[in-house]
């Protein structure tokens, strides 16, 4: 079987369409990563991703197989690498995803989100700019386009055959670097930033969606310097999006009620909790780095954060998210060293930033590697 699988390969750039067609098809069902002749492919990884790109811009017929054979394979080094090609990348970006009748844009995010795990990848697609898109946005960044189409497209939308839920694995991703979290910060001319269009889905039913929008808010808290923007209600206004998924049927004493966000207060009894436990962990995660400066504590300690950790904390069955979340109660229940600029005029004025070393600056593995 290896060896006609081989034979097959070069009719994948066969002149003749329906030649084209027929092989791509028998090939696919056979880049699964589990199947026993996934090796044959990394082994031809150069000459089969140049052709299985070629057919991504072929008939939509052909370019259906030939996306999830690339989606299938692309978990694969080699493959990922060989896909690191600026105009392929302008084509996915611009030409399948952000279009608004192009049925196959749900398996282009999928493709995109794998690909951006790798690092040059990820690069172009942050510095990559293109033409505003009439109906749908302004903007000329590749990032900022995909943040529109991810909050007009939810549902379907926009694009009646896709909902772009993969996409946010692709901010995850784009969060991960200095220059993507500058990205999704970056205000267009209504002084909305691509962060502030999709923290609003922390508690969408879709896991993929909620999950990589709760990772790349936990992942854009690195920045520090955009912590006022993050906390900032006229601006992302991030906490009750990290709060809400965090709260359950619980009611509140009036007197902790008292400065929460809104959204938070009063909830209805049939009020359920983030079911999943690493993205609870990640939400408090994210809670964690808003506490690094004394701004943040002071913002948290009045918008009574305090209450909405004890009470999740309280219904927690797993012991490593309660471990997490005694480390925000400590940090927002300590006294504060008061500033001694008279002892040392040379001491910074900041606080001390608390040392986080269970938390790494890249994207949870929650997600993987996209297959189909």
């Amino acid at each position: 079987m290896e060896a006609q699988i081989i034979e097959l390969l070069p009719f994948l750039h066969d002149g003749r369409m329906e030649v084209r067609q027929i092989a791509i098809h028998n090939i696919v069902s056979f880049t699964a990563p589990n199947s026993e002749f996934f090796q044959v492919f990394v082994k031809n990884a150069k000459s089969l991703t140049k052709d299985l790109k070629a057919l991504v811009k072929d008939d939509e017929v052909i370019a259906h197989d030939a996306l999830r054979s690339l989606i299938n394979l692309s978990g694969e080094a080699l493959i990922c690498a060989e896909l690191d090609d600026e105009d392929f990348l302008k084509y996915l970006v611009f030409t399948i995803i952000i279009s608004k009748k192009n049925i196959l844009a749900d398996l282009g995010c999928m493709l995109l989100s794998n690909m951006c795990k790798n690092e040059n990848t990820l690069n172009k697609l942050v510095s990559l700019q293109g033409k505003p898109v009439e109906g749908l946005t302004t903007a000329t960044a590749a990032v900022a386009q995909l943040a529109d189409v991810f909050l007009k497209g939810t549902d379907k939308g926009y694009n009646p055959q896709c909902n772009f839920d993969f996409l946010a694995s692709v901010f995850a991703m784009v969060a991960t670097t200095s220059e993507g979290r500058n990205a999704l910060f970056a205000k267009d001319d209504n002084e909305l930033s691509p962060l502030s269009k999709i923290v609003c889905f922390t508690e969408h039913p879709s896991l993929i969606r909620r999950g990589g929008v709760i990772t790349t808010i936990k992942n854009a808290g690195f920045a520090v310097e955009h912590h006022p923007a993050l906390l900032d209600e006229d601006d992302i206004n991030v906490l009750p999006y990290i709060l809400l998924p965090l709260c359950g049927p619980e009611e509140f004493d009036l007197d902790d009620m008292e400065g929460m966000p809104e959204d938070i207060q009063l909830l209805p009894p049939t009020k359920t909790r983030e079911s999943d436990a690493h993205l609870r962990e990640t939400l408090l995660e994210g809670l964690i780095l808003l506490t690094s400066t004394r701004q943040g504590r002071d913002y948290l300690r009045e918008k009574k954060t305090y209450p909405v950790v004890q009470k999740m904390h309280l219904a927690e069955p797993e012991d490593h998210v309660r471990e997490v979340a005694e480390k925000i109660v400590n940090m927002l229940m300590r006294d504060e060293i008061p500033e001694i600029t008279e002892i040392k005029e040379t001491e910074d004025d900041e606080d001390e930033i608390p040392e986080i070393t269970e938390i790494k600056e890249t994207e949870d593995d929650e997600d993987g590697i996209s297959e189909v």
